[in-house]
């Protein structure tokens, strides 16, 4: 779930960038991770003793069209880079899904029905595996130096929590590398032993390579947006 909504801030983070669109980063990361708010609770709450599958509707091609033409007709003339940073967020979460591995859910209904899973006490395994895997932990503070560094920009200076993260994200940067390289290692020994966590790893690691390099060029909390705050003060 975090790295969903890390790179989706990261997407929503660089349209700000670009546009001055504030609202683009939450926006994006809501994009990035409504696939999973639609299809987790309906596959394995309402739909548990038929599907018991968290990858339906909200991660389908269709859905993502339904919301980019819904979003893009109510604002696409005043709102474009919004409506951008919502579509990117998205498509963001596709991608990290590897969804091109599930065609009979991406090209839903086209291929035929969702396919039939079984994951009991789903939530609650869930909450675990994620409170152990460092890489949530790195994705974590990614999200909390994206969040400091934009309330520093539009509110000013922050205290506390904050301010150590702005003031030491090198660290986050260099969590975001580390966990990501030994993840590298640790996908390459489980596909070659023929293991099917071994491509999840490979997806995850790639997600923390990519997103460390790219918050790291655009510097959130650097010299450069602080010098931009001052000025326009």
């Amino acid at each position: 779930m975090l790295c969903h909504i890390f790179i989706g801030a990261l997407l929503g983070l660089l349209i700000y960038r670009w546009k001055g669109e504030i609202m683009a980063v939450p926006l994006a990361a809501l994009g990035a991770i409504l696939p999973d708010l639609v299809d987790k609770p309906l596959g394995h709450l309402l739909l548990q003793e038929t599907l018991d599958n968290g990858r339906i509707f909200g991660h389908s091609l269709l859905f993502t069209g339904m919301v980019f033409t819904i979003v893009a007709v109510v604002g696409w003339k005043k709102y474009s880079p919004l409506v951008i940073a919502l579509l990117a967020g998205l498509i963001s979460h596709l991608i990290l899904d590897a969804m091109w591995m599930l065609p009979t859910t991406l090209f839903w209904p086209l291929l035929g029905p969702f396919p039939q899973e079984s994951y009991p006490d789903y939530f609650s395994t869930s909450v675990v595996r994620e409170l152990l895997a460092p890489s949530e932990y790195a994705f974590l503070g990614g999200i909390g130096l994206i969040a400091a560094a934009l309330w520093n920009d539009r509110l000013g200076p922050l205290q506390r929590v904050g301010d150590v993260l702005l003031r030491n994200r090198r660290v986050v940067y260099a969590a975001l590398f580390i966990i990501g390289g030994a993840y590298i290692v640790l996908a390459a020994v489980h596909i070659l032993e023929g293991s099917p966590t071994g491509q999840n790893e490979l997806i995850l690691a790639v997600a923390l390579l990519f997103g460390g390099a790219m918050l790291r060029s655009l510097d959130p909390g650097g010299e450069r947006q602080l010098q931009h705050h001052v000025g326009e003060h």
